[in-house]
């Protein structure tokens, strides 16, 4: 189980991530890809969470939100909200 610190911390995130898929048109591609993807989500955190040492924070931040799947569902939400505006 996560904790809130962990979501927190992931979602400080999602506002950066967002502005540059906004940037390259591609936030509704991702949010597609994200939800259509969301049974190898978790397999794909587990590979961010191999490559931590060498990706960084955004992709520890991003394996998080992989893991868990009310939070990949709120992340797409998020891209589909800031795609209507």
């Amino acid at each position: 189980m996560q904790s809130s610190f962990g979501q927190m911390s992931s979602r400080s995130h999602w506002l950066r991530w967002a502005e540059t898929l906004r940037r390259y048109q591609l936030d509704g591609f991702a949010a597609w890809a994200l939800d259509a993807g969301r049974p190898l989500a978790v397999l794909s955190a587990q590979a961010l969470y191999f490559g931590r040492p060498f990706l960084g924070e955004s992709a520890d931040a991003l394996a998080r939100t992989l893991e868990s799947d009310d939070e990949l569902r709120a992340f797409v939400s998020f891209l589909d909200e800031g795609a209507d505006s």
